[in-house]
């Protein structure tokens, strides 16, 4: 060999250099996690994990006010939680019964959830044991939830299909992405014991955007020759979320039959349903009821412009600014009024933004949320207002106990329902021309969610609360236009109340 063929190779290694050692940081934190866990080749050869055990989680999105306490209220209990892994095949079967812990839960006892996964095929057990595939979103949540272990994940990075990236020191953890099978979640370690300390999982919201959900790791106990966590907590994003004890773990003991059945595996994916149909019904003069699904909103005709009530997510926002532009069409939508902080009925907001909204009116304890939901990055799937850049933001009108919008078409009273359980970021709102009151998620006129089996007139905890409302603020309400449900009489509110239900059968609806 030459001089310059020996530069020529020398040279070679030192550009190589960088990439061998990036390769070699992110496989070490795979091979450290391995060996502090019980070794790579325990791992690999591990055929089955069953852990069991129970702890609660907290239902985020839901809660009675957007702040760290309020986030805390809606709290719900977990108990036969058992997870079954069938590593050799790629299965996996997560059982749960979840009941309510709060006063206000409108079911009766736990609901018992099986869910499967064979592969890249998911499926829902029923309480009789029929199986029904998933697809789409469903089955890859069903991917990620099968590797949010740190026994599957690892032993998934082992793998030689499996894509390391990007391994890097944060605080105390060492951290490295890692794909296997579509998905990429990332795996920190503990410093100090190369434990696994937690595994994050980057996901993308309507309101909050690019959102990390973690699940985190601790109380390491022996079992069957591996190190494995006692207790599983998960945070969304900066708020605890779930919190699991595993009370019971076995490595390598039957599992059962994991795979799904022959039906389920070969169910082809059905065709998508047709677009809901909108319709928008003048309840008053200038004031229409706009329905299509489970969520209604309402347009106010007011003399330069109009007013949108409720933007609970994009689909309904462009049927409902659609129906807009065909009803007054030289009337733009630039106000929205949100009624409270709930994901279900602000998913839409910052579409509504990306089309014209200029003004949100919302009740003063939402206004931090607003601008969270205005604010955040959402680079994993940027919706229409992420895409259009340095759009200016809207004005954000804060209405503390009362509050109107008038001119000399249209008046808007607005009210904070007080004392209420479900949210107490809540306005309703009462229109005199029509004496017409809305408001969201308290009375839900024959809505078939709420009609619960073994009560076949419903339950309303809340009917008691609107009435004090209403009587508070002194209302002459002759009609309900409500965001849930069907638009009523108040004749039938009363008898509801008088009943305690949200269903009456014959009840005066004016559908």
């Amino acid at each position: 060999m030459t001089y310059r063929s020996i530069g020529v190779v020398l040279a070679s290694l030192v550009l190589l250099a960088p990439a061998l050692r990036a390769q070699s940081t992110e496989q070490q934190i795979v091979a450290d996690a391995a060996a502090a866990m019980g070794g790579r080749d325990r791992i690999l050869v591990v055929k089955t994990l069953v852990v069991q055990g129970g702890g609660h989680d907290l239902n985020v999105g839901q809660s009675l006010r957007y702040d760290e306490l309020g986030l805390q209220s809606d709290a719900w209990q977990i108990r036969d939680y058992k997870r079954t892994y069938d590593l050799a095949n790629t299965r996996g079967r997560f059982e749960v019964v979840r009941a309510s812990q709060y006063p206000y839960y409108q079911g009766v006892g736990g609901e018992r959830v099986v869910q499967g996964l064979d592969g890249d095929v998911a499926f829902n057990v029923a309480p009789n044991g029929s199986a029904t595939r998933v697809f789409g979103g469903q089955a890859a949540g069903r991917r990620v939830e099968y590797l949010r272990h740190p026994l599957t994940l690892v032993r998934a990075a082992l793998g030689p299909s499996a894509k390391l990236a990007n391994g890097r020191t944060q605080g105390a953890e060492r951290l490295v992405d890692i794909t296997s099978g579509g998905v990429t979640l990332t795996l920190g370690i503990n410093s100090s014991t190369k434990l696994p300390s937690r595994i994050i999982q980057m996901t993308d919201s309507p309101t909050m955007g690019d959102t990390a959900v973690e699940t985190l790791f601790g109380e390491y106990a022996a079992a069957g020759g591996l190190q494995l966590p006692a207790r599983i907590t998960t945070r969304t994003d900066r708020w605890p979320s779930a919190d699991v004890r595993i009370l019971a773990q076995s490595v390598d003991a039957d599992a059962g039959n994991l795979a799904a059945p022959a039906n389920v595996r070969s169910a082809t994916q059905p065709a998508p349903p047709a677009p809901p149909m909108t319709t928008a019904r003048e309840i008053a003069k200038g004031l229409w009821y706009v329905e299509g699904t489970t969520h209604k909103s309402l347009l106010a005709e007011f003399s330069d412009h109009m007013l949108l009530v409720e933007a609970p997510n994009d689909e309904r926002v462009r049927a409902v600014l659609a129906k807009a532009k065909e009803l007054r069409p030289n009337k733009p939508v630039t106000t929205l009024l949100v009624t409270h902080h709930h994901g279900d009925h602000t998913g839409g907001v910052r579409l509504a933004v990306a089309n014209g909204i200029t003004e949100i009116v919302t009740h003063r304890s939402n206004v931090a949320y607003v601008n969270d939901v205005l604010s955040r990055p959402h680079t994993i799937n940027p919706d229409d207002l992420a895409k259009k850049g340095n759009v200016k933001l809207p004005k954000i009108t804060a209405i503390d106990d009362t509050g109107v919008l008038r001119d000399s078409m249209m008046t808007v009273n607005m009210y904070h329902i007080r004392d209420n359980s479900h949210a107490d970021s809540m306005l309703m709102l009462y229109f005199p021309g029509g004496k017409i009151l809305t408001q969201p998620d308290i009375y839900m006129p024959n809505d078939a969610r709420n009609v619960i089996e073994g009560e076949p007139l419903g339950h309303a905890p809340w009917l008691q609360n609107l009435a004090g409302n209403i009587n508070l603020r002194k209302l002459d309400v002759e009609y309900h236009a409500p965001i849930h449900g069907d638009y009523v009489t108040n004749r039938q509110f009363l008898d509801s109340l008088i009943f305690m239900t949200q269903f009456v059968p014959g009840g005066k609806a004016t559908n």
